[in-house]
This record gives C-alpha cells, structure tokens and sequence, in this order.
C-alpha cells in the first residue's frame, strides 16, 4: 500500500498526518485504513461491495464543498480545518441515500470494525472512531 504524509487538520490547527492509499486516490489515516479494509474484506464476501467517494480531504478540497453548502448548492459539510475527512477518519461511501444494500450492511456491521455514521442527515458519511 502506499503512504504518504500530508497537512491535515484537528479543531482547525494544522499537523501533519500520515495516510495510506485504501482505493485509487482516496486516502485514509493508518488505523482507519486497516479497519476500512477489514470491513470492505468482509462485506466483499457477503456479496455487498464497498466503494469510496471520498475520504481523506485537503483545506482547498474541504473549502469547495463548504462554499457549496452555504451557497445551498451542495450537501452539509464542516467549515474546513474542522471535518473528521481531514483527518483521514471519514469516508464518504456509496450508499444511495440509504436505500441500498451497502448502506444496509453498513448500519448492521460497521460498528464492528469501529465505524460510525456520525452525521444521521447523511446515510453515506462513515467516520472510524477508536
């Protein structure tokens, strides 16, 4: 798996943060990237598939999607410097809009690999939490 260390952000002050590469282009925190992949292993093999919208994010990333919630243009998002996806925790997975067999699965299973849906607005928004 690949590495990397990159700028994210705790309560709005910047550190550095290490990620692993869990999906082409989408990158999570190490302990959350082993516990993403276990759970992504194991719904694999009851036939449900796990797929990453986004996860890791930077300020810039985290700004646009801010700018269009507020512009009401956009779904709910954290002012940036203060989202959990720029820790590498949370990963936004393909769920549609909690009707589906992924988002079904995940509500039954997902507390077992130490994730949680943390925004109850959003069926899609999965946090690790240790």
């Amino acid at each position: 798996m690949k590495t990397s260390q990159v700028t994210g952000y705790r309560r709005g002050n910047p550190e550095t943060i290490d990620v692993v590469e869990v999906a082409p282009g989408k990158w999570l925190a190490p302990t959350a990237a082993d516990f993403y992949l276990a759970m992504k292993m194991a719904a694999g093999g009851e036939g449900v598939v796990l797929t990453i919208r986004t996860a890791f994010r930077t300020m810039a990333e985290q700004q646009v999607l801010y700018d269009l919630y507020k512009a009401g243009k956009g779904d709910k998002a954290a002012v940036p410097g203060w989202s959990n996806h720029q820790l590498g925790l949370a990963v936004d997975l393909s769920t549609a809009r909690g009707t589906n067999e992924a988002f079904h699965w995940l509500t039954a299973n997902a507390g077992k690999f130490k994730f949680k849906r943390t925004v109850t607005s959003e069926p899609w928004h999965w946090e690790y939490v240790a």
